[in-house]
């Protein structure tokens, strides 16, 4: 037989993904005892560049740089000239770096700038080219106190009411307010008012004067009335203008000082909203005690603006002014805007540049959060041009306190390149925008929103290029605040926007439960291709894992261009250091650091920065071949005089491990594989010659080249199942030998790799010379005796099956039978085999109901050869329900078949129709409450008396059915009316109607009958028979039946017989054709109720009680005698008493003389 190469068959098995290729036996740590270290890390050049952003240098000098070595395992401070005005500006808080060329940015986003009173917040980054070698300053200088002009009049209350010590008073107060302000921003004048107004300087003299603070030195007082209003109008028209000095687009501010009401008719009605179209902010302030009251404080808030509460001042004397001070100062600051609790005036005061960086190809990208109010945006600064703001202003969306440009990314589609920037606080639920360059002008193009207030959406980004073909695939947006009630935070993954289409998130990638305050999500990172599946994977953070001891979890990338939802690996912190905290804060990875040709990942927690290798990810493949290729007949055929074991040939097994990466390591590694005989079988039909068993394990070290050798395998009896071949699986184990000159850096086993093999070995079919099987199958069945399917009495169906071949061997030989719902396979009993040196093996299968509502049983026949020649029987038992619905008749079918592919023919299939009827159980009875005995006298033959049958009828079967109620009674004999006013009454169901009809008698001689039986039936008498319809008698219902009438007496005396018997009888009859009584139940379907009617004679009294008086006196009389003569009537008192007193005498009395005896 020729060498035949057998195809292997891969079967994939779960394997464990808790632990990949991130090794975490030997992480390299570095910690600094800075504050801050490992708030950012970044991978550049063969360098870990860690941030420390709260690590004090020196004086307002905040944030420093690490450069840490993998070789040396030690970190050195970058030393960077930080110019002085880079106050408190927390370096390293950002970082960005890029490779071609080698340049590192490296941003401190928190550069405290004063402008006059007001503290700034803007930032300065630090280009750094390889190694660390400062570049340029970007921006190049920081940006000017934005020039806030300033209008400030004082109009002060010069009446006589104010005393002149209190006046200079508040000439005082007027410098210390003057002095707290610089030219050129602020501008002052002054007017005092009475009856008149003076303006003693102007804006002006103001701005002129070497001396401003000396303009008050010549200032008197009025001393005359109190015309507030009519000062306020002069400044409103007079003061604020060009002519006195006032500047266009400064701040127009006015000062009113008084010390009670105004003493003109003009009122401020006619004055403030002149001042309020000027844009005039006014302040009043109060001296003195006559603003207690209600009028005068009026005035107060009419003069200033509003909200009064905010610009009104009121103090009880002139040396309370100085208290004042300092509100005034800080309220005047307010409006210049860079400190104002309404924050719609911020530009770039508060920018943060650099709070997020990102290289692009026309230049570093600085994320501005706080500009525009915190809108946010971005700043691009291209080589030798002016820096690009990028925003949404343009698109006119509120986008205060959104902090656009909190995280920053680049994503390149087709040479074409997209900034992408985070907003997470924009409608408190996040954003995060992708912008295009359009004609030179960079546009929003797409956007994507949060789902959750509070999650943070689009705190982190990270743009994927799965497949390595230069353009962005997906971009993953985190949203570390994301809350659910077992996980924190959780990543979008967003396909990258084409064309038009609205931007949508079609996965979340989400942390193992249990972490609620997780912040998965907080930081990502490419990391390149780490399983060798030529797709790029991704880390994402969660450094509030385990109580803040945090964790990276590594995800794949997959062929559909996405991410895998599941994680592949999980490397908490506490398992590297017990002592970490917050790992997982920041990510940086895609780069080689340890110079062993495979990706390395940074990791950033709470003062140390770790860095993860990846360990080497190897494959194997397995090819067997058997030869001979299949197992001859006279090799497996049990024939006389033949010995085992027989020799079935050899197996020859190869192994190749393969590298997933490129790197040219000479790794080793342990395999051990196991081979397996029959798998899953009982007993396996062949075996190892090495073992005697059906199991074979080998070890072997093995390099990065093919390796073979062979197995001999054995046929130890005679096989029975010669259809199915003989399976043989290989599965192995592989742990990769450590590299020493990688610091023991240890090779694994790819997680998806191959793990099981298995081929097969085949048996040789008797076919013929064309090998191909061509069998000729024939099948019958019959019900043996059963003539009728009586549904609910017949509760199993029996089928004797007969399947015969006359054609050459069948495989896989199977019969199916078709039957309705109402049946359901039981069981297969009786094999019987013809022709067959091994037992009958018969399985029987049932499959679900088909669309037509048809069932089907399918029966493997014989032993999985069904033999040339062979016949087998068999009797296959259906359960019938009782309660099955099957129509007149019951069609049942079948057909054999085989996986010969034979063409069926009319022999292969059959099918029997079988006559169907539907088991009942009716059942009528007399009832109890029927009139059982009726008596009459001679005088009363000629009436009738009431009397009533009541029948009771109940369907005691499993299904309803119509039936009718028939009942006959006897109306008439010999034309003599028997029953007058009869009818059939059915006290549940009042709508049933009854028909009725008159029957002749069968019998004429009905005297002869009489003295037979005196009974009266239908058989002598004319009868009345009512047919009472019942449509639906229902499962377990009841019905009665009253017939009642008046019975006659006169017809009884024909028959010559003092007692008879009136029968009437009931039935219940239904179509015998669909249904039938149940076996021995038919007596059931019939009942009777008999009246006792007889006749009784009339007797005399009177000659038996005057008899029977006179025999009674006579009596009487013989007795009294009888009782006189034995002397019953004789008194016998007197002897009585005379003895008991001769008793009861004295002796020494004297006898009481008797007394004569007395007739009584």
């Amino acid at each position: 037989m020729t060498r035949t190469r057998v195809f292997l068959l891969l079967l994939m098995a779960p394997v464990s993904s808790l632990c990949f290729n991130l090794d975490t036996e030997q992480p390299t740590t570095f910690r600094v005892d800075s504050p801050g270290f490992g708030h950012s890390v970044v991978q550049y050049a063969q360098w870990l560049v860690v941030g420390a952003p709260r690590e004090v240098k020196a004086a307002n000098q905040t944030g420093g740089l690490y450069s840490c070595d993998y070789g040396t395992g030690k970190c050195e401070a970058i030393p960077l000239q930080v110019p002085p005005e880079a106050v408190n500006m927390s370096l390293g808080l950002s970082m960005a770096a890029t490779t071609n060329p080698f340049q590192l940015l490296a941003c401190g986003p928190t550069v405290h700038h004063a402008c006059r009173e007001n503290m700034h917040l803007t930032g300065t980054c630090f280009l750094l080219a390889s190694p660390f070698r400062q570049v340029k300053r970007i921006p190049a200088a920081l940006q000017e106190c934005p020039r806030q002009d300033q209008d400030i009049a004082f109009l002060i209350d010069g009446s006589g009411s104010i005393f002149s010590s209190d006046f200079n008073k508040m000439l005082n107060f007027v410098k210390a307010v003057m002095s707290q302000f610089q030219r050129p921003n602020s501008q002052f004048s002054l007017v005092q008012f009475s009856s008149t107004f003076k303006v003693h300087f102007a804006f002006k003299d103001f701005a002129t004067s070497s001396d401003p603070l000396s303009l008050l030195n010549s200032v008197r007082q009025l001393r005359q009335w109190t015309f507030t209003a009519s000062a306020i109008l002069f400044v409103t028209d007079k003061l604020f203008s060009a002519a006195y000095g006032a500047r266009k687009d400064a701040s127009k501010i006015l000062i009113v000082i008084t010390d009670g009401e105004k003493t003109e008719n003009l009122g401020y009605e006619d004055v403030i909203p002149r001042a309020e179209a000027a844009g005039i902010i006014r302040y009043a302030i109060g001296v003195g005690s006559a603003f207690r009251y209600k009028k005068s404080l009026k005035e107060l808030i009419d003069i200033a603006s509003t909200p009064s509460e905010e610009h009104v001042f009121q103090v009880e004397n002139f040396d309370a002014l100085r208290d004042i001070q300092k509100q005034l100062k800080e309220k005047i600051f307010a409006i210049e805007g860079t400190q104002t609790i309404s924050s719609s005036s911020f530009e770039l005061e508060m920018s943060q540049e650099g709070f997020s960086a990102v290289f692009m190809p026309d230049g570093p990208v600085l994320g501005a959060v706080g500009s525009f109010s915190w809108s946010g945006g971005a700043f691009l600064y291209p080589p030798n041009k002016n820096p690009t703001f990028i925003n949404m202003s343009q698109e006119h969306v509120d986008m205060r306190d959104s902090y656009l440009g909190y995280s920053t990314e680049l994503a390149l589609w087709r040479g074409a390149q997209s900034l992408i920037l985070g907003a997470p606080r924009h409608q408190h639920t996040g954003k995060v925008v992708l912008f295009t360059q359009v004609s030179r002008q960079w546009r929003p193009q797409a956007e994507v929103t949060g789902t959750q207030i509070g999650s943070y959406f689009g705190a982190s980004l990270c743009s994927v290029d799965v497949n390595g073909d230069s353009s962005s695939d997906l971009v993953l947006i985190g949203a570390p605040h994301f809350y659910e009630q077992t996980q924190g935070g959780q990543v979008s993954v967003c396909p990258f926007p084409r064309g038009r289409a609205k931007w949508q998130c079609d996965a979340v990638l989400r942390g193992e439960p249990g972490h609620p305050w997780g912040r998965f999500g907080a930081a990502l990172t490419v990391l390149g291709d780490v399983n060798g599946d030529r797709l790029v994977d991704v880390a994402i953070g969660a450094p509030g894992e385990q109580e803040n001891q945090g964790a990276v979890y590594l995800f794949h990338g997959t062929s559909e261009l996405g991410i895998s939802p599941s994680h592949s690996q999980r490397v908490t912190g506490a398992q590297l250091s017990p002592s970490l905290q917050y790992f997982g804060q920041s990510l940086s990875g895609g780069q080689d650091l340890t110079q062993d040709g495979l990706a390395d990942v940074a990791v950033g927690a709470q003062g140390h920065a770790l860095l993860l290798r990846t360990r080497p990810v190897l494959r194997m493949w397995a090819n067997i071949h058997i030869t001979p290729a299949e197992i001859a007949r006279s090799v497996y055929e049990c024939q006389q005089l033949v010995t085992f074991p027989h020799d079935l040939g050899k197996a020859i097994v190869c192994l190749q491990v393969s590298q997933s990466s490129k790197n040219q390591l000479n790794l080793q590694s342990i395999v051990t594989f196991d081979l397996t005989l029959d798998p899953g079988r009982l007993s396996s039909r062949a075996i190892f010659q090495e073992t005697g068993t059906r199991n074979l394990t080998r070890v072997r070290e093995l390099g990065l080249k093919q390796h073979c050798e062979a197995v001999r395998l054995l046929l130890p009896d005679c096989v029975e199942d010669s259809v199915t071949p003989i399976i043989l699986r290989l599965n192995f184990s592989l742990v990769g030998k450590p590299i020493s000159s990688l610091r023991n850096l240890q090779p694994m086993l790819a997680v998806d790799a191959q793990r099981y093999f298995t081929t097969s070995l085949p048996f040789e079919k008797n076919c013929g010379a064309d090998h191909v099987c061509q069998d000729d199958l024939s099948i019958s069945f019959g019900v043996s005796d059963l003539k009728t399917l009586i549904v609910g009495s017949n509760l199993e169906l029996n089928l004797k099956v007969r399947v015969w071949n006359d054609g050459e061997d069948s495989y896989g030989t199977a019969v199916t039978f078709f039957y309705p719902p109402g049946l359901s396979y039981r069981r297969v009993t009786g094999g019987q085999s013809h022709l067959q040196s091994r037992s009958l093996r018969l399985t029987c299968d049932s499959a679900p109901a088909g669309t037509q509502g048809t069932r089907s049983t399918r029966c493997s026949v014989n032993h999985l050869i069904f033999r040339e020649g062979a016949q087998v029987t068999f009797t296959v038992t259906f359960h019938v329900s009782p309660t099955a619905t099957l129509g007149d008749k019951l069609l049942l079918a079948a057909n054999v078949s085989s996986e010969n592919n034979s063409p069926k023919t009319s022999k292969t299939a059959f099918q029997l129709e079988l006559p169907v009827k539907y088991a009942v159980y009716t059942v009528i009875s007399s009832h109890e409450q029927s009139t059982k005995y009726l008596n009459f006298s001679a005088s009363q033959e000629e009436g009738s008396r009431e009397a009533q049958h009541r029948y009771q009828v109940n369907n005691l079967g499993q299904r309803e059915l119509p039936v009718s109620i028939d009942i006959s009674v006897p109306m008439e004999l010999n034309q003599v009316p028997v029953w007058k006013d009869i009818e059939v009454l059915n006290p549940q169901n009042p709508s049933i109607q009854c028909s009725s009809e008159r029957t002749a008698p069968t019998e004429s001689d009905f005297l002869t009958h009489f003295k037979k039986k005196p009974v009266l039936d239908c058989s002598i008498a004319v009868c009345l028979r009512f047919r009472c319809d019942i449509p639906s008698f229902g499962i377990q219902e009841e019905l009665d039946f009253i017939l009642k009438g008046n019975l006659s007496f006169r017809w009884v005396s024909q028959t010559q017989q003092k007692k008879v018997l009136v029968v009437s009888v009931a039935e219940i009859t239904f179509n015998r054709l669909v249904y039938s009584q149940l076996p021995g139940q038919e007596t059931f379907l019939r009942a009777q109720t008999e009246l006792v009617l007889e006749k009784y004679e009339v007797y005399n009294p009177i000659p038996l009680i005057v008899g029977s008086s006179l025999g009674g006196l006579l009596l009487l009389a013989l007795i009294t005698a009888l009782l006189y003569k034995v002397g019953f009537f004789k008194r016998q008192y007197k002897e009585m008493m005379e003895g008991a007193n001769q008793q009861t005498v004295p002796e020494n009395e004297t006898e009481t003389p008797k007394l004569p005896n007395k007739i009584w």
